[in-house]
Parts: C-alpha cells; structure tokens; sequence
C-alpha cells in the first residue's frame, strides 16, 4: 500500500531543477538590469519634461509680471485721476461758498454760528 520513497530523486529531475534554478537566477538578473534601466529612463524621462517645462514656466512668469506691471500702473492712473478729480471738486465747492459769502454775508456768518454751536454742544457731551 504506502511505498517507500526514494531518498535520491531520478538524475533526470536533479538536472531539471538545476536548469530551472539557473533560468530562475538569470530572470532575477534580467530583472534587476531591466529595473536599473528603468529608473534610469525615468530618471532621464523626468530631466526631459523639466527641460521642457522650464521654458512654458518662464514665459507664464513673465506674462504675469507683466500683468502685475500693467495692474500697477492702471492704479496708479486711477489713484492719480480721483485724486484730480476730488481736487476740483473741492475748489469748486470752496469757490461756491466763497461766492455766496461774497453775495449774503449775514446768512454765511448765521450759518457759521450755527455750526460753532452744533459743535459745542456736541463737545460737552462727551
């Protein structure tokens, strides 16, 4: 029923196993060249896309400094034209009241009392 096993195995299956254990070895070679050779493709790979990258990055960074540069001096043309604007406005205003103190001098002086008052009394609340 149960055999014995033989403690040598058939010169044939020794050989066999020998040969596979020498393919198996020489795929772990080809293995390893084949992964060092891959990364250094990629290592490769990722200098060529930063090398044709750089040039896009840098003309974006320029276009948005020049944008910057563009931004700035709109503001400052606008900061430059309010301040213009509230400028005349303010000496037209002074000159209408100039105006109006030269053609009733009772009302303006009434008004300016009223004011003064206004601003004391407002003063002695706090």
């Amino acid at each position: 029923m149960f055999h014995r096993r033989s403690t040598e195995f058939d010169p044939r299956t020794s050989a066999i196993v020998g040969h596979l254990r020498a393919v198996e070895k020489e795929l772990g070679g080809i293995g390893n060249g084949a992964g060092r050779r891959a990364s250094a493709s990629a290592s490769a790979a990722v200098y060529q896309i930063a090398d044709a990258l750089s040039p896009v990055l840098k003309a974006i960074e320029e276009r948005l400094r020049t944008g910057q540069r563009l931004a700035v001096d709109e503001v400052v043309s606008l900061s430059n034209e309010a301040v213009n604007t509230g400028a005349r406005i303010g000496n037209d205003a002074l000159e209408r009241i100039a105006a109006q103190a030269r053609h009733r001098p009772l009302v303006t002086l009434a008004v300016a009392v009223g004011v003064g008052i206004l601003i004391g009394i407002a003063g002695r609340r706090r």
